[in-house]
C-alpha cells in the first residue's frame, strides 16, 4: 500500500494557513503590501494586449470568496496574466471610476464601497482569443446581483454578488477601456 504524501510534522507542511484574523492581516501585509496603493508584491508583467480587467471588490475580500472568484475565472476560459493587491483612497477611487460620475447615480457609494478595504486586481486575457472585454462582461453578468440570479444565474455577480453596490466584482465596460483599465493597475499604480 502506497502512503500519500502526509505531513509528518508541523515544520514540514505543504501550506501555510493563518490562524487568526490579525496573523492574516500581518502575513498579508509581509507578502503583499495591502498598507498601501502601490504594493511590493510579487511583480509580474501584465499582458496588454486584448486584455480586460477584473477587480475584485472590498465586499467579496471581506467575504473570503477570492479563492472562489479566481477559480471560477480561470474554468471559464480566461488566465490571469497579473494579479496584485490594493487598498485605494478615496482620490484614487474617485480617479479610477470617474467615467462613472454624473452617468451613474450611485456613483458616490461606489466609490466608498472601492476604498473601503482591500481589493485585488487582476489582468485578463481569454484563453482563446477573441473579443477579451466583452467576453468577461458576459461571464460576469448583470451589475445588479438580483437581476444577475434571475437571468443569468452561473454569472459571478450572481454568484458572489450582495447588491448593486458590493456587486463581487468591478469589469471593464467598453473595448476600448480594457488596456487602458490594466495599464491603470498595472502600470501606473505600481
Amino acid at each position: 500500500m502506497v502512503e500519500c504524501n502526509r505531513v509528518k510534522n508541523q515544520t514540514r507542511n505543504a501550506c501555510h494557513g493563518s490562524d487568526s484574523l490579525a496573523s492574516a492581516e500581518r502575513e498579508t501585509e509581509f507578502f503583499f503590501g495591502a498598507g498601501s496603493s502601490s504594493s511590493r508584491g510579487l511583480q509580474v508583467p501584465a499582458e496588454f494586449d486584448n486584455c480586460t480587467l477584473c477587480l475584485v471588490k472590498p465586499y467579496t475580500m471581506t467575504q473570503g470568496l477570492l479563492g472562489r472568484v479566481a477559480r471560477d475565472i480561470v474554468q471559464a476560459g480566461f488566465d490571469i496574466s497579473a494579479m496584485q493587491m490594493y487598498h485605494l483612497d478615496k482620490s484614487t477611487a474617485e480617479e479610477f471610476l470617474e467615467v462613472y460620475r454624473g452617468v451613474v447615480a450611485e456613483y458616490p457609494e461606489m466609490v466608498s464601497e472601492l476604498c473601503s478595504g482591500a481589493c485585488v486586481a487582476m489582468a485578463l486575457i481569454h484563453q482563446h482569443g477573441g473579443a477579451c472585454v466583452e467576453q468577461f462582461r458576459q461571464f460576469v453578468g448583470p451589475a445588479d446581483p438580483e437581476i444577475a440570479r434571475h437571468l443569468r444565474p452561473s454569472t459571478l455577480r450572481a454568484k458572489y454578488g450582495h447588491n448593486k453596490l458590493k456587486n463581487a466584482v468591478h469589469c471593464t465596460d467598453l473595448a476600448d477601456d480594457g488596456m487602458l483599465e490594466v495599464e491603470y493597475f498595472f502600470k501606473i499604480l505600481q
